[in-house]
């Protein structure tokens, strides 16, 4: 594969010098060039076969068109890519002097011409030049690690499993001129990457001074030399305007902890104790890896969403809804616990019904574990419970009419909770058929929605405002009013709502990630995830 990346830079201060007159806003028509003239170029490049064989199967869907050259110069695109290359510190890593010498080469006879002339060799040649690298700057920095890395991580949403020249297409299909910062790939991307520079930035001048282990806290008008050191973190940190330099903890200092507990998910009262004194004591490089983490879990995600879908965060704990790509409004969720076979598993799929008055079907762990042996001590459980035994073709079968000895790993029934307020599932449950049996259901454990760590189910998801997703995702079909809404979920007899249309989900696993604000974010590592990640990535 072609590397040039430790001589573009000098390309891209010359080239936009000698083009800036020519690559002014003109009317331009579309250029094309010979296609023996792309394959001699690939031929002396020394490109990958394969690569090749992506060259030309480009160029010929485009009609051997230019990509990033008008007869005026450099189009837009060109200068976009360029503008991107030029901020990108790694790619100074590489080096290769053959390909360097004959890029240099290159350019000296574009910059010899006083005018610009779109059917010389040499600018061809730079044609050519650029799209190899774009194919080598996409596969190194958005093609992510291999789909059976990302499982061995726990992550199973379906992976975009686009080449290089797909995401060249994308990129191309974009209006640049809207969006010059525009990449093919999950917006979180460039978002993270931006913070990823800044702590590296930060980090080169040495970063922030850990603080001494013996500190109980600060509140408003405490005094302290450590107070210092920390408005200079939270300046750094972007949560703090300006430093004064003083060592009181004032009203800037506490409305910019404030900022740093939101960031963080943490009670915002602008108070330096417990885990708001954790997380602030957590080592640069520390970060800068669980930055890393995430812009690698970016690039298996989609890169652009149509209509309405449904995203839960697991170390958030929050469902996000969005109107046609556009947040709508959210909500904390209860996800599950911290046991391995407890976890909420990170996988995407579409909820096709919506189940008022639900029946709660048991699992078998949940069945095996608590529910016999309860019953083995009480003879009334499943009846205090509203609880009943059924077959296989959903016959009620009395608790009275099984023997002591069938309540055991051979119990030949299965268990279910009928409809009502105090059903597990609550009043409605969201269903997007998957292998893991996960689904989003009401509950009728209000209280735990304000715990700050919801780990508390066997895996489903619980949603706090249950009503409100009912009326936004059957908001389009009239028939659905709110009063019969309400009259489902209340109706103690369950009801199969399907969707006309089907509503994606993503239940994903970010412990960073930007918000709408512009704000970088953390949460902890709940299962531990991030581990597996840095072992896969480092």
């Amino acid at each position: 594969m072609l590397k040039i990346a430790s001589f573009i830079f000098l390309f891209i201060i010359i080239f936009f010098t000698n083009c800036k007159n020519a690559s002014q806003e003109n009317k331009t028509t579309t250029q094309y060039f010979d296609t023996f003239q792309l394959h001699t170029f690939l031929e002396q490049h020394l490109i990958e076969k394969n690569q090749q064989n992506d060259i030309k199967a480009f160029y010929q869907q485009r009609d051997n068109a230019f990509v990033w050259l008008n007869d005026s110069g450099l189009n837009e695109y060109a200068k976009s890519f360029i503008e991107l290359l030029s901020n990108e510190d790694s790619l100074q890593k590489t080096n290769n002097a053959t390909s360097k010498q004959k890029f240099q080469k290159l350019y000296s006879t574009i910059s010899s011409n006083t005018k610009f002339n779109i059917k010389d060799s040499a600018t061809k040649a730079f044609e050519f030049l650029l799209t190899t690298i774009f194919l080598d700057y996409a596969q190194q920095h958005w093609e992510g690690i291999s789909e059976e890395k990302i499982k061995q991580s726990g992550w199973f949403i379906t992976k975009n499993n686009i080449s290089a020249t797909q995401r060249l297409n994308i990129f191309l299909k974009n209006d640049i001129s809207k969006n010059p910062s525009y990449l093919p790939v999950n917006r979180q991307y460039a978002l993270l990457n931006d913070y990823f520079k800044k702590y590296i930035a930060i980090e080169k001048k040495g970063g922030w001074k850990n603080w001494t282990s013996n500190i109980k806290g600060f509140k408003k008008e405490d005094s302290s030399a450590t107070i210092s050191l920390i408005k200079q973190q939270l300046v750094l940190q972007e949560d703090l305007v300006t430093n004064d330099n003083t060592n009181v903890f004032n009203d800037a200092l506490e409305v910019a902890v404030k900022k740093f507990q939101k960031r963080f998910g943490l009670n915002e009262d602008g108070i330096i104790t417990g885990k708001t004194l954790i997380e602030m004591n957590i080592p640069l490089r520390q970060r800068i890896q669980q930055l890393m983490v995430n812009i690698e879990r970016s690039k298996w995600m989609p890169i652009e969403q149509q209509g309405d879908y449904l995203a839960v965060n697991i170390p958030d704990f929050k469902l996000l809804v969005y109107n046609n790509n556009k947040l709508e409004w959210s909500c904390n969720v209860v996800v599950g616990k911290s046991q391995i076979s407890s976890n909420t598993i990170i996988f995407n799929d579409s909820l096709e019904n919506i189940v008022f008055s639900p029946y709660w079907n048991l699992p078998s762990s949940i069945m095996f574990k608590e529910t016999l042996p309860a019953m083995s001590r009480n003879g009334q459980y499943l009846n205090n419970h509203n609880m009943e035994i059924i077959n296989n073709n959903e016959q009620i079968i009395a608790q009275s009419q099984i023997k002591q000895s069938q309540l055991g790993k051979n119990f030949p029934y299965m268990i279910r909770q009928k409809p009502g307020k105090n059903n597990a599932l609550g009043l409605v449950k969201f269903l997007f058929p998957n292998n893991y049996n996960i689904y989003m259901h009401d509950t009728p454990e209000k209280s735990l929605f304000e715990e700050s760590n919801r780990m508390f189910s066997h895996g489903c998801i619980r949603v706090k405002e249950p009503v409100k997703l009912a009326k936004f995702l059957l908001r389009k079909d009239t028939s659905w009013t709110d009063e019969k809404i309400s009259n489902a979920m209340n109706s103690g007899k369950e009801i199969y709502v399907k969707m006309k249309n089907k509503v994606p989900v993503y239940i994903a696993y970010f412990t960073a990630w930007v918000d709408r604000a512009g704000n970088l974010n953390y949460r902890d590592d709940i299962y531990h995830h991030d581990v597996k990640m840095k072992q896969l990535i480092f």
